[in-house]
């Protein structure tokens, strides 16, 4: 199993507020996909979204196949609550979407990260089923995809995709954020960007 290393720290999660178009209330009831999953900027976006979610009093939950994974500790330094986010893995790529079906119907999530193999490809009528749920419950379901590939790929009913990046800003700080290239409630072409310190080691 691979993990990814997590570019941030408490410190930082506090210094940098979220911009209301990253916010996850500006997510709520959307599908969303961020290209660049092996990215460490891809993880600290995805575990601020999670400690957002957790913060003001709503169910996370992480879904994926066995061969990739966040680091827990990283997620824990980021002020994940570890407790309290439910992490499914999934034999294959059905049983993934399934666990998201279920999830999502529950209505008691107020975000479902799927880790996706590059491989995956989502049948139309499992995006059109997941994307109402999501709209239905006022979730988000964010997609971590391994590949950047801006014209529509594996999931046209996308409402917002995003590739991720990240760059050094300083000798002990990386500045981790997407540019996003499809926006169904906005024009495409902004980006959000952040500040995170490097864990011990990557400074």
């Amino acid at each position: 199993m691979s993990a990814h290393p997590l570019l941030a720290s408490p410190e930082a999660w506090k210094a940098e507020p979220q911009p209301d178009a990253w916010r996850l209330e500006s997510l709520a009831g959307r599908f969303v996909e961020l290209g660049g999953g092996a990215d460490t900027a891809a993880l600290t976006l995805c575990a601020r979204l999670i400690a957002g979610a957790q913060q003001a009093g709503g169910l996370a939950a992480w879904v994926g196949l066995p061969a990739s994974s966040f680091f827990p500790p990283d997620f824990a330094a980021a002020g994940v609550d570890l407790a309290a986010l439910a992490v499914v893995r999934a034999a294959d790529a059905r049983q993934l979407w399934r666990a998201c079906d279920t999830l999502l119907r529950s209505g008691g999530f107020a975000l479902v990260v799927a880790d996706i193999d590059g491989g995956i490809v989502l049948p139309f009528g499992v995006q059109t089923r997941l994307s109402g749920l999501a709209q239905h419950h006022g979730a988000a379901l964010v997609a971590l995809t391994r590949e950047r590939r801006p014209e529509g790929p594996r999931s046209s009913l996308v409402s917002l995709r995003a590739d991720t990046f990240k760059r050094r800003a300083g000798h002990d700080c990386f500045a981790c954020g997407a540019r996003v290239v499809k926006d169904k409630r906005g024009r495409p072409g902004w980006t959000h960007e952040e500040l995170c310190r490097g864990t011990d080691g990557l400074c």
